[in-house]
């Protein structure tokens, strides 16, 4: 057949067709290119970061799980472990936290290991200590108190009673390091002292502490060495393994109970002695030996109701930042499932138009090739070949683009709040493989599509001119009134805009869907900004939190009624407490309780987030944060698990769900305190209220009340506020994807769409041309339907970008965040305008192209 040595001819016709096309072309490898590039790009990054985690975790040897009890740990409780060695490593730790009095600081001491088979740390600079006079502390610690540096002379300055714990409290700063078990970098944790949570870690050298047992033992079984972190298969075998652990370590608890009553005999026995000695000098009804014998009753009572320790076991989830970063890698993983169906689905509806289109421009040559015997399959490859090209090179530049891209943006984003290395780019063949069969199906699928009909056609009816579309009369010609005022130019604008209902639809879906991008990117950024405005100055309306060792003494509430910031304070118990429930990760919540419930309001206002309404503390449960009520699927009336320190878990009734967006809080009554927990309630701390904000009169109000005996802690509202929007400021790399890709978009789709509007119309446009039309009235011709179109899709892309948004928010907040769920009129605005911009910018390039067309030339005739 002819078609046989035609081959190399043919294949010549296809790349003229390429040259001669070169922006349609170029279009559909530029949206085909998108479309990949974000959809591989975005689908790696969950993957990347798991990845790095996990070779991470690895390389530092992080523990699975972790013991401690009650009454410490002893060398039984290793020489178990020890036994089933072959099973797991293990490593015993002893730390002590402190509340630092001269920095107001949240400190956990702890000795370094002799050899750390676990848990390894990372030098960020120094060395690790050498000598008993050397300290390293966290990298955290340099980020809370700048002033801390190498070299500089670290002090521990605690209360009596644990300043006596430590043999030594004056160090040499040696280093700077990066925990393992912290793999969030600002969070450290709960503890039992001043505010409740760790600020920071402070490592010495074994030695420096008195304690004689180990405050917590450090495990990783062997079998989870290559499982991966997070996976189903890792979950079944930590269950397990944390189920030997108890069965191993049950039986030792009676036996340190014993221990433990042995030891206090054994100090008691002198004692009882001497007062044995005095019963023998003294009359039996002496008030000496009366009160001497009452105290070694009491002792020996005391001995009696020693407990049996509580052994509490851990797995990773317990660690900082472990789950949460998890968590968000599923929501990034969640993101890449809806994001690129954006740009998948408009670049479907455009290969589809752009093919529809070429078909319709080579409809001579398809009569021709069929007239000189080419078979339809042999006629139809051309069309095929030339959008599978485009669709193998926009899929080729977008994986490479896309994957070595998007994922290192976004893990950048995330590195400031997580202490993990930089990710490896992988490609994830799977994924590539998807994108490609997409690409293929949007460009050859279209085309035989559109070729299904003009292939079956005669070779005559090929080679003539396709008819133009006929008109149809308008719905709004029948409104006369409307109809009658309207230009001879904006009836014909009206008359194509519905003409081509293909065209008016690719149009306004392509705009909808770039704008609602764009409002998607603006209404983050108003979300997150929204936060700080709400929480720290609408809800929030005190400026310090004061933490006590216990009851407010006289000397504590004239220490804190004379200094100069204070205007106003109220008096209440303040502690941290974990929500437990199965399948939801563990959440710390500050727990407050008012002495006087009717103040609570000057300080904190406890509102319903959409109707403002107010809510009051009552005896019948508490009223908690929106975003622990979603967590953990609660609503008014039912029932929240709860953890007071190492104690039993309590149901406490939810009364009412308060707007909140920042960590989380469980507001309860006095009553209503001791019916769930049955005692009265401690209150340890006060929120206080200043008359000026001064950030340097703000520390020198801490550091003076924390020189008043019995104060702990002091934080202070304006460095939390510092602190909790650090991280947030990643979004705006966020936002600026979101704008860019919607941008990129815009111009794609408006530059195509309208090429292909001209293209179609040449004729029509050369006969204005020539019938005495300026060159700016030609494009305005174009301009004027593009406007219309692009204004359709601004509206209906309102509509898309608030959903997109919503679901945006669902999907990026954290666990202990909630986003404002409201976007800004300037953000719509913004949008519109940048869009308006792109058809502004896309209706230049055509102003400039429509002058270079040579008219006549497009006026003659193919007949």
């Amino acid at each position: 057949m002819v078609g046989g040595k035609m081959t190399k001819a043919y294949f010549k016709a296809i790349l003229r067709e390429i040259g001669r096309s070169k922006a349609r072309f170029l279009s559909i490898m530029l949206i085909i290119f998108l479309g990949v590039a974000f959809y591989t790009g975005i689908r790696a990054t969950g993957p990347d970061m798991l990845q790095a985690a996990d070779d991470y975790y690895a390389r530092q040897k992080l523990a699975t799980n972790s013991v401690q009890s009650t009454a410490g740990l002893t060398k039984n409780d290793l020489a178990v472990l020890h036994r089933h060695r072959n099973a797991l490593t293990y490593q015993a730790v002893k730390y002590l936290d402190i509340n630092q009095l001269n920095n107001n600081r949240a400190v956990r001491v702890a000795e370094i290991p002799a050899k750390q088979r676990l848990n390894r740390l990372t030098m960020v600079s120094g060395h690790l200590p050498r000598k008993a006079n050397e300290i390293v502390l966290d990298q955290q610690a340099r980020v809370l108190q700048p002033r801390l540096k190498l070299g500089d002379t670290y002090r521990i300055a605690t209360t009596t009673k644990l300043n006596r714990q430590f043999k030594r409290r004056t160090f040499k700063i040696v280093g700077f390091v990066t925990s393992p078990r912290y793999i969030e970098k600002a969070t450290r944790g709960v503890t039992n002292v001043g505010k409740g949570t760790l600020d920071y870690f402070a490592l010495v050298k074994p030695g420096t502490l008195t304690q004689t047992v180990a405050s917590r033992i450090d495990i990783q079984f062997k079998n989870l060495a290559t499982v991966t972190p997070y996976s189903a298969t890792y979950k079944r075998l930590d269950k397990a393994n944390t189920a030997k652990l108890k069965r191993w370590l049950k039986p030792l608890a009676a036996k340190r109970q014993t221990q433990l009553q042995q030891q206090a005999r054994a100090k008691l026995a002198p004692q009882a002695a001497k007062v044995d000695q005095l019963a023998q000098q003294l009359p039996a009804n002496s008030p000496i030996l009366t009160a001497a014998q009452a105290k070694i009753t009491q002792a020996k009572a005391q001995i009696a109701a020693i407990d049996r320790p509580t052994y509490l076991y851990s797995g990773r989830a317990a660690n900082p930042g472990y789950s949460e970063y998890h968590e968000n890698t599923q929501r990034v993983v969640a993101l890449s499932t809806v994001f690129p169906l954006f740009f998948i689905a408009i670049a479907a509806l455009i290969c589809l138009t752009t093919m529809t289109r070429m078909v319709a421009e080579l409809r001579v040559q398809m009569g021709t090739l069929k007239a000189l015997g080419y078979s339809n399959s042999a006629i139809g490859s051309e069309f095929l070949l030339y959008g599978g090209l485009a669709s193998l090179l926009g899929t080729l530049l977008g994986v490479g683009f896309g994957v070595n891209f998007f994922p290192r943006f976004i893990a950048q984003a995330y590195g400031s709040m997580y202490n993990l290395p930089a990710i490896n780019v992988q490609y994830l063949w799977g994924d590539i493989g998807i994108a490609l069969i997409i690409a293929l199906a949007c460009t050859m699928g279209s085309a035989a599509i559109v070729l299904r009909v003009d292939l079956n056609s005669l070779p005559a009816v090929l080679m003539q001119p396709k008819a133009p579309k006929a008109g149809k009369t308008l719905w709004l010609e029948h409104w006369h009134g409307f109809w009658r005022r309207l230009s001879f130019n904006h009836k014909v604008t009206l008359r194509n805009l519905f003409r081509y209902k293909q065209r008016l639809l690719m149009t306004v879906l392509g705009i909808a869907g770039c704008m609602a991008m764009m409002i998607t990117g603006f209404g983050l950024k108003d979300s997150i900004g929204d936060i700080s405005l709400k929480q720290f100055d609408q809800l929030w309306h005190y400026d310090a939190v004061v933490v006590r060792s216990g009851s407010q003494t006289a000397a504590q509430r004239r220490a804190l009624h004379r200094q100069s910031l204070y205007r106003h304070d109220l008096v209440l118990k303040q502690s941290q407490v974990t929500v437990e429930k199965d399948g939801i990760a563990n959440q710390t919540a500050t727990l407050s309780v008012p002495q006087q419930p009717s103040k609570l309001k000057q300080f904190v206002v406890l509102r319903n987030r959409q109707t403002h309404q107010a809510y009051h503390l009552n005896n019948h449960g508490a009223i908690i944060d929106e975003k622990l009520a979603k967590l953990y699927h609660v609503k008014v009336g039912d029932n929240l698990p709860v953890k007071l320190g190492n104690r039993a878990l309590k149901q406490v009734k939810v009364a009412a769900i308060a707007e909140n967006y920042v960590n989380h809080f469980i507001y309860l009554s006095p009553t209503a305190y001791r019916q769930v927990f049955g005692h009265a309630a401690i209150y340890n701390g006060n929120l206080v209220q200043f008359t000026q904000h001064g950030e340097r009169a703000q520390n020198q109000f801490a550091s003076d009340l924390l020189k008043t005996k019995g104060m702990l802690n002091v934080t202070l509202l304006s460095t939390e506020k510092k602190t909790n929007f650090q991280m947030l400021d990643t979004m705006d790399l966020v936002v600026i994807i979101f704008v860019v890709a919607a941008g990129a978009l815009a111009l794609v789709v408006l530059y195509n769409l309208t090429n292909i509007n001209v293209s179609e119309r040449i004729r029509e446009l050369s006969t204005i041309k020539v019938l005495g039309f300026y060159d700016h009235e030609v494009t305005m011709y174009i301009f004027r339907e593009n406007l219309i179109l692009t204004v359709l899709g601004i509206l209906v892309g309102c509509f898309m970008g608030d959903w997109l948004h919503s679901y945006i928010l669902n999907t990026a907040e954290t666990d202990s965040l909630m986003f404002s769920p409201g976007i800004h009129p300037l953000s719509y605005i913004y949008s519109a305008l940048l869009t308006l911009a792109f058809s502004l910018l896309v209706m230049w390039l055509m102003h400039r192209k429509l002058k270079r067309i040579n008219m006549l030339d497009a006026l003659q005739s193919v007949d």
